[in-house]
């Protein structure tokens, strides 16, 4: 990245050179969207928030600064009914939604791309810097964006260039060693070419021993008008992530102890990280007053690495911990494919008629390393590789005190994925309006794991590849009632499918080479309404969700390619949403989500793991003076069941404070976890072994503008 980094500074200068004019500090605070604004995730058709059948949120980039959330899964979890579930192994990005928890469960999207899931982890979009605003689509998106999404999508919506030159710097500092910094430039390079570049840099120690942590991220578009019709853009997007190396601490009895909470009990070279690279070229055609086209070539390249030990027994008897699992993984992962769509107007017997049509492909090869290929001599020995140390003299020590297991290649894959697609709005009357959408896929894996032979070496006389297709077809049905002006009613019927492999589509096993993707189907209707000028808007959405068949982590193998299958979940549930400006000076919003969320497991039926009863966010931003503004955020997550032991119903307030001391330099104070609540934000995928959230943590911020 660093390379690149350099190679952008002559754009920089240029972009820098193109126009000398300044922009004041951005002081308009978005935490919600009215319902006449465009959305560009939960429709193909560029169609209003209203006309949608489908509950969409919008958090606005501005919203997110001004809280400091830094990362997306703490922007996206203050919409209603999203709760987060990362770890280190997901690559800190899975989440529950509507009852079910999961990487397949919501589809992350960046700038309505979808990048395929592996082995339940994506790792990019992770920082919020760049981001103008975020989508959040409600129930299955499948019908959009493909397998998975069962819950719903998100959709990250970077900035785009300017043609007026705009630079901001934000300096960060924080407790334990937290220190952050970000650089955005947009202007004209010419008078057809504009530019934008954004860069962010951040580290901390964090609130836990040998748990420090750092991050880059740069984005670089450049966007052409060829003609009045025509826009070529060139968009090159990267991160670098060596995150919290953190994987929990073991519960006793139900509960935390204090005297582990404040542990890493990770060992001292514990290693993770996680590369991405996404470089995109789009092209934008305005063909006539009733057609456009939006073209779209990618390659995404992913490099993610862990060398772990990451599961912890407690011996009650003892007081000693117990570590086990030592893992050495590797993803090597390129994605390269392309994107069309092409939206008409018309007519249909003299009613106004939207369509869609449109097509993507992606090929997928992957190289997975690990030190738990079966046949290999040296993989690591389940339950006998382990090391045991005292919580009250913690020493960290080291993975290979732990192991002696070497890593090797131990699958290969190739996926070819090909869909088509289509959406329609037709307006039937002044107030109702058919909306539907179709989309069929067509994914074939080659994969294999790899045999080696008493030496080590790969045998290769042993064929143990698989070869899977899938061919889904997923639909949405909605009707649209405009009631009045500014009220709206809908309901809509919609499918989903997920990938048998746990939504990853680049992996198969014998045990399910013949099996079928993973259905869903969803009922839903809701209500949204906007009020006093647009000042005030709501929305309500009851949802009924179903998916049958679906796979898991294998609770009684510590192997993490061993699932096992659930025959049926069940998910009922209400979500509220509310956001209001009351005046130019104070804006309010509130959120919460009540779901009932079962699973069948054919012997019995039990809560559905991680899936919270309740949720809800409340905040605000009042602005005291038009230089000082006041800012709180509220977040309540209730109990989440796992068999006896719960993870425990938490609530985190933050509070925000910020002075602009003119218009081109602003200083913020956050303090999160202002009442140092003891929570846990999610559990080892072992079980039993709780990640502890973000304790009390005070930050300094300078926003400056030129």
């Amino acid at each position: 990245m660093k390379k690149i980094l350099a190679a952008t500074l002559a754009i920089s200068a240029s972009v820098a050179m193109a126009d000398g004019n300044e922009d004041s500090l951005e002081e308009i605070l978005v935490v919600g969207k009215a319902l006449t604004s465009l959305s560009e995730s939960g429709s193909r058709l560029s169609l209003a928030l209203k006309e949608i059948p489908a509950t969409v949120d919008v958090i606005d980039g501005d919203a997110m600064r001004i809280r400091r959330d830094v990362s997306l899964l703490e922007a996206v979890t203050r919409s209603a009914g999203f709760t987060g579930a990362g770890n280190p192994g997901n690559g800190g990005t899975s989440m529950s939604a509507r009852g079910f928890t999961g990487q397949d469960v919501v589809t992350k999207l960046y700038d309505g791309n979808n990048y395929y899931t592996m082995a339940s982890t994506i790792t990019f979009p992770f920082d919020t810097w760049a981001v103008e605003r975020v989508e959040i689509l409600k129930g299955p998106a499948s019908v959009l964006y493909g397998l998975g999404g069962i819950a719903g999508a998100y959709n990250v919506v970077p900035k785009s260039p300017s043609a007026e030159f705009v630079g901001m710097l934000r300096i960060s500092a924080g407790e334990d060693g937290e220190r952050y910094y970000g650089l955005g430039l947009t202007g004209s390079v010419s008078d057809s070419v504009i530019a934008r570049i954004d860069y962010s840099d951040g580290d901390s120690d964090n609130w836990v021993n040998n748990g420090s942590s750092d991050t880059q991220m740069l984005a670089v578009a450049l966007a052409w008008q060829a003609t009045e019709d025509l826009t070529l853009s060139f968009r090159y997007d990267s991160g670098d992530q060596s995150p919290l190396r953190y994987f929990g601490v073991p519960v006793v009895g139900t509960d935390f102890d204090d005297d582990l909470v404040d542990l890493n009990l990770s060992v001292g070279d514990t290693d993770i990280k996680y590369d991405d690279e996404i470089t995109r070229v789009i092209a934008e055609w305005n063909a006539s007053d009733t057609m456009s086209v939006n073209i779209e070539a990618f390659e995404l390249k992913t490099d993610r690495y862990w060398q772990t030990v990451e599961t912890y027994f407690f011996n009650e008897g003892s007081g000693l911990i117990d570590r086990f699992d030592p893992l050495i993984i590797r993803h090597e992962m390129q994605q390269t494919g392309g994107r069309a769509n092409f939206v008409f107007d018309s007519e249909l017997k003299e009613m106004p008629l939207k369509m869609s049509l449109g097509f993507e492909t992606t090929d997928i090869s992957l190289d997975y390393t690990s030190n738990f290929n079966g046949s290999h001599p040296d993989s690591v020995d389940w339950g006998g590789d382990f090391d045991t140390v005292d919580p009250s003299n913690f020493i960290a020590g080291s993975w290979y005190d732990v192991s002696d297991s070497i890593a090797a290649l131990d699958q290969v894959s190739d996926a070819m994925q090909w869909a088509v697609f289509g959406e329609a709005q037709l307006k039937v009357t002044d107030q109702v309006a058919l909306v539907a959408g179709i989309r069929h896929d067509s994914i074939e894996t080659d994969y294999e794991r790899l045999t080696y032979n008493a030496s080590g070496d790969r045998d290769t006389s042993v064929d143990n590849s698989v070869n899977q297709k899938v061919n889904p077809t997923m639909y949405r049905f909605g009707v649209v009632f405009d009631m009045t002006a500014g009220t709206t009613f809908y309901g809509q019927l919609s499918s989903g499918e997920t990938h048998p492999r746990g939504g990853d589509i680049v992996r198969v096993s014998n045990s399910l080479r013949e099996a079928d993707t993973v259905k869903v189907e969803q009922y839903e209707v809701g209500l949204k309404q906007s009020l006093f000028d647009e000042r005030l808007t709501w929305n309500l959405a009851v949802f009924d969700i179903t998916r049958e068949n679906m796979l898991i982590d294998d609770p009684d193998s510590s192997d993490p390619t061993d699932f096992t299958t659930v025959p049926e979940q069940t998910s009922q549930g209400v979500e509220i949403g509310l956001s209001y400006s009351a005046n130019e000076r104070l804006i309010t919003y509130a959120n919460a989500a009540l779901v009932d969320a079962e699973r069948d497991t054919g012997i019995e039926t039990i809560d559905t793991p991680y899936a919270p009863k309740l949720t809800a966010n409340v905040g605000m931003l009042y602005k005291v003076t038009d230089a000082l503004h006041f800012g709180a955020d509220y977040r309540y997550v209730d109990d989440r069941p796992y068999e006896n032991r719960p993870l425990p119903a938490y609530s985190v307030v933050d509070l925000s404070m910020g002075y602009s001391v003119n218009e081109h330099v602003r200083v913020m104070v956050n303090a999160q976890n202002v009442f140092d609540e003891l929570y846990a934000t999610a559990d080892h995928w072992t079980g039993g072994q709780w990640l502890v959230g973000r304790p009390r943590t005070l930050s300094m911020t300078f926003d400056v503008n030129f």
